[in-house]
Formats: structure tokens, C-alpha cells, sequence
């Protein structure tokens, strides 16, 4: 099968790669890849780059016409406090930019879309229990929230419009090797502490920048995309994949300690005022399991270990 993905990131190139390892055909749209990285990560059998800003509607609708996926995947646009750097730009980006990839969608004649949202969308304001199901509230006060929620929308209205089918996936925190120039600050904090871990002295681990989360691994997101491209009763469906597990600066700690058993492992404690919003609760992850048969293969000793061999194989991106 024929699938193009937009965004040639952490998540899109591990899509990719669990994609054509099936067997699949893949398409990374981009509008400046890291050619390294995306051969390192998406491997070069199978993996074709086509070059292209998703703001440009004509180019999103000539690269679909000229691929003819049965399933787009659209993993692109700004995260966090990125999104902000200016609000406008992320606006444009991540919401103009995702309207056209629908819209080019439904002139192509694509099957199905696979929009890659976040778990950033609930309302974790005021949420105190878990585990955390699809259905639970949106909300949220930044441009990053407003972005991610207004592309779940867009997506169900022009699912429900064109009758094609749309699949929304939330992911949970996400790490791996990356370039993270997205803006991914967890991501970015851990593949900080993996460097750390390949390196030398003492490896120091911040209570406020870990926290205590759902943390994903990328090949298991990678996983549940592939999934969510085949599974015949996904279609208007939205989906958690993650962990299942919700771990902290102390869960990073007993880990490190294993994988560096020579190293000193300090951790750094969060004061009291910066607590606010320092855990969240597990998400559910029944319906993924149901409906796409996705179980994670990466527990946070398995994830940490895979990145740390990887990054010592590969290098970083950043």
C-alpha cells in the first residue's frame, strides 16, 4: 500500500519505518528534511522525500496526485511553546497547514487520513483521576492546545463532509532519537539526560523537567500509527497510545541506575511552587487495544535502553 506522511520528524520517520517494514510504500513530505536523520531512523529501502511547505495548498495537492496513497498520515507542525514563536506562524503552520492537507486529501481521492494529534488536548487542568479514556474533556489556554483541538475538529468536519475516513491518534509524551525542531520539550529534556548518559561525571536528573508522565516511546507511536493505517474498524475513532504507565524522576532514577551502573545518579528536586502540574494520570489505552491490537513493547526500561544504544550507534540530532 501507498501512504504518504507529512512531517519528516521523530514520529513521522518512525512511522515510516514500522510502515515499510510491513511491507507498505512511504512518502515523507517536508519542507526542509534532515536527510541523515530521516535514512538513520526511516532507513533508505522503501522511503521516498518529496520537498514541500504544507502552507503551499497546490504543492500539498500535487504531491498527492502524483503519490495516490491510500492513507495519509499527517504528523507536521509546531509543538508547545514552539507553536508560539510567533503565534501567528504557529497558527498558520499548524492549522492552515492541516486544513490544506485535508483538503488536498479529499480532491486526491485519499481513503484514509491519520491525524497524529497529542494527549496535551485533554483538559488536565481538572483532571485528577485516570485512567484517561477518549472521550474525557478538551482544553487547554495556549496556541498549542487551541492548534491541536481546532485539528481534531477540522478533521471530523471534513471526514463527515467528503465521507472519507479520519483517524485521530493522541500520543503521549514522546522521546526517542530526534531532531526535535518541532519543539518538543519533553522530548528534548530526556534526550538531554540520554546525553548525559553517554557521557561522563555524574548524571543529574530535575525533578521539574522529567515530572512524572505518560512517556511513549517512538517506536511504540511508530507502532500505533501503522496500526491506525489498516485496522478496517479505526475509521472515526480516536485513539491514546502510550505506555499505559505514568513514571517520575524516581522510575528514571532506578533505571539510569541499572543501564550506568558506574555512574553517579543525582536528582534534583523540584521546589514546592513548581509542582503545579507536575503529574498527570495514565491514559487508557483499552480502545487502542481493541480495535488496533496495539500493546506497548516499550516499558521505560526497554524505551531508555533501545535510546541510548541507538543514540550511541546513530548520534544526536538537534
Amino acid at each position: 500500500m501507498k501512504i504518504l506522511i507529512t512531517g519528516a520528524g521523530l514520529v513521522g520517520c518512525h512511522a515510516a519505518r514500522e510502515l515499510t517494514s510491513q511491507g507498505h510504500r512511504v512518502w515523507l513530505f517536508d519542507a526542509s528534511p534532515n536527510q541523515a536523520y530521516v535514512e538513520a531512523i526511516a532507513g533508505k529501502k522503501g522511503v521516498r522525500m518529496i520537498r514541500g511547505d504544507l502552507r503551499d495548498l497546490p504543492t500539498v495537492i500535487r504531491a498527492l496526485r502524483d503519490v495516490r496513497p491510500a492513507v495519509t498520515v499527517h504528523t507536521a507542525g509546531f509543538i508547545g511553546g514552539e507553536v508560539a514563536n510567533p503565534p501567528y506562524r504557529g497558527v498558520q503552520t499548524n492549522i492552515v497547514g492541516s486544513a490544506n492537507v485535508f483538503e488536498a486529501c479529499q480532491i486526491a481521492g485519499v481513503k484514509r487520513v491519520v491525524h497524529v494529534s497529542t494527549f496535551g488536548v485533554y483538559d488536565w487542568e481538572n483532571i485528577r483521576r485516570g485512567p484517561v479514556k477518549e472521550d474525557f474533556p478538551l482544553g487547554g489556554h495556549t496556541f498549542y492546545h487551541a492548534t491541536k483541538i481546532a485539528n481534531e475538529l477540522l478533521l471530523d468536519a471534513y471526514r463527515r463532509f467528503y465521507d472519507f475516513e479520519g483517524v485521530v491518534i493522541r500520543p503521549a509524551s514522546v522521546y526517542g532519537p530526534g531532531h526535535y525542531r518541532g519543539g518538543s520539550t519533553g522530548g528534548m529534556n530526556i534526550n538531554e539526560l540520554v546525553r548525559a548518559c553517554l557521557g561522563n561525571g555524574a548524571i543529574a536528573i530535575d525533578e521539574k523537567r522529567i515530572g512524572k508522565n505518560d512517556f511513549a516511546y517512538a517506536k511504540d507511536v511508530g507502532r500505533g500509527i501503522a496500526l491506525a493505517c489498516t485496522a478496517p474498524k479505526a475509521a472515526g475513532k480516536t485513539f491514546n497510545i502510550g505506555a499505559g504507565e505514568v513514571y517520575g524522576p524516581e522510575d528514571f532514577r532506578r533505571v539510569i541506575a541499572r543501564l550506568c551502573p558506574d555512574r553517579e545518579i543525582r536528582l534534583v528536586r523540584a521546589e514546592a511552587g513548581d509542582r503545579e502540574g507536575f503529574e498527570r494520570v495514565r491514559l487508557d489505552l483499552s480502545q487502542a487495544k481493541r480495535i488496533l491490537g496495539y500493546t506497548p513493547q516499550y516499558p521505560l526500561a526497554k524505551g531508555l535502553k533501545d535510546y541510548i544504544e541507538r543514540s550511541r550507534e546513530l548520534g544526536f540530532w538537534s
